[in-house]
């Protein structure tokens, strides 16, 4: 899923990047005639912040016991399913097929670990969000996903507005498959299209063709009853603007609630980059002219009746709210389980190996300790603050100081350096992104955070 190419939820209990030793003159933007490729050689991380100290073993059990009983108010809660049927190039992620009753076992293992957590944890809730990501979940048998969601509420209460996630690919949902889905509960689905072009989703190892990938979504767009978003990637190989711009005009078309249009990430090592020196693909389309693709959608969502929930995300009707994303950005609390779970509990963040073979087996001896924890860094709320604010296209200053006490000449350089490059406005103390600097958003607000920590030594 391209959640996991970002990545996003699946990986939300990792840590933030680490800021220890900052240069704060890669944090200036390039001043020239096109920001959207030339304002920075690279984007610093994938999700901005800092991390705090990593605990593991006993100590990272320890920490996640003592915040598992402590009382809390609203949180989210991520169910993370390790399996894929296929393997697409642009994914870093290496699934486990769900085949030889694998799957199964998984998810009583998974209700297992829910149930667990309802004995464990001290009094929370409502549950705001519910996500069930990967991976790819949609692969595995609805009735073994409703169990593992019947668990989910049995452990903490629901809103009654809650939103409830099933990612999966587009193959995935086939009428029997809604069928099965909707009786289970869930009110969101968010498919992992990243092309509707046949000739790019063949190169990546997508199953079905451009045309059966958009029959199939407006089938389950046509029966109303749950919010449908999907994930587009832009540079992927083979992927012109024009090709690009077919994605928008026909994923418009087929009646959706939301989008997502993400940034392909070639990793270090991984398939899509070998594939593309041994001339198996063509060579995927460079950072330098990435920002190019983000400036269309920008523009072509905004004519077909889009609007902006954050960077990198779309809505186009009132049902789509898009909750759990911007939740786990913020660090806010949120429930784990599964083999791959990442989740935060009081700012500490927790990861599990996603294994899960061996996760299967740790269950039935009753082992469900994180194999890593990291703590809050000192400026763990502010931080918060910022990637929230920022997310989303903006960062009120006045709010900032008010709040949390930096001297505003802290980021006076920087600010200054943004707008001359064309990388925002300000405002009445109001700083907002241009369309460049949406597409920078990552190195801008990593950029807050790091200079924020230099002036106060954290």
């Amino acid at each position: 899923m391209s959640d996991n190419q970002t990545p996003s939820p699946s990986m939300a209990g990792m840590p933030f990047a680490d800021v220890s030793d900052p240069d704060p003159d890669r944090n200036l933007a390039r001043v020239g005639p096109d920001p959207l490729a030339d304002a920075f050689l690279e984007k610093f991380t994938i999700h901005a912040g800092q991390a705090g100290p990593m605990l593991s073993g006993t100590e990272a059990g320890e920490a996640y016991r003592a915040r598992l009983v402590s009382p809390g108010g609203p949180l989210a809660f991520y169910v993370h399913f390790p399996f894929c049927k296929g393997r697409c190039l642009f994914c870093g992620f290496a699934g486990k097929s769900p085949a030889g009753g694998l799957g199964e076992s998984y998810c009583r293992a998974v209700a297992s670990e829910i149930e667990h957590l309802a004995r464990a944890t001290g009094p929370r809730g409502p549950a705001r969000t519910v996500y069930f990501g990967g991976g790819t979940p949609s692969s595995l048998d609805p009735a073994d996903l409703s169990r593992v969601l019947s668990a989910v509420r049995s452990c903490v209460p629901l809103a009654n507005d809650c939103e409830i996630t099933l990612e999966g690919a587009v193959h995935d949902f086939t009428p029997a498959s809604m069928d099965g889905f909707l009786k289970a509960g869930f009110n969101r689905f968010s498919i992992g299209i990243q092309s509707f072009d046949t000739a790019v989703r063949r190169g990546m190892g997508r199953v079905l063709s451009g045309d059966e990938a958009a029959a199939r979504l407006s089938e389950v767009c046509s029966l109303d009853m749950a919010a449908v978003v999907i994930d587009l990637i832009y540079g992927l190989p083979g992927q012109t603007p024009e090709v690009f711009s077919r994605d928008l005009e026909v994923a418009a078309e087929t009646g959706l609630d939301g989008l997502d249009t993400y940034q392909l990430n070639v990793f270090p090592g991984g398939e899509l980059e070998s594939a593309a020196k041994e001339g198996k693909v063509p060579p995927p389309v460079p950072l330098s002219g990435q920002g190019r693709y983000y400036a269309l959608a920008w523009e072509r969502l905004g004519r077909k009746g889009f609007r902006s929930l954050s960077l990198s995300h779309y809505a186009r009707s009132s049902r789509e709210r898009n909750i759990y994303n911007p939740w786990a950005k913020r660090r806010r609390d949120c429930l784990a389980a599964g083999a791959g779970a990442g989740g935060f509990l009081a700012g500490w963040a927790s990861y599990r190996r996603p294994d899960p073979k061996s996760y299967v087996d740790a269950a039935a001896r009753g082992e469900f300790a994180p194999d890593f924890v990291t703590a809050p860094p000192s400026s763990g709320a502010i931080i918060s603050f910022i990637v929230g604010e920022m997310e989303e296209g903006r960062l009120d200053l006045r709010e900032l100081v008010s709040r949390f006490g930096p001297s505003p000449d802290a980021l006076a350089r920087l600010l200054d350096n943004w707008v001359e490059a064309g990388l925002a406005e300000i405002r009445d103390e109001l700083l907002t992104m241009t369309v460049a600097g949406r597409f920078w958003g990552v190195n801008l607000t990593q950029a807050v955070v790091e200079t924020l920590a230099a002036a106060s030594g954290s």
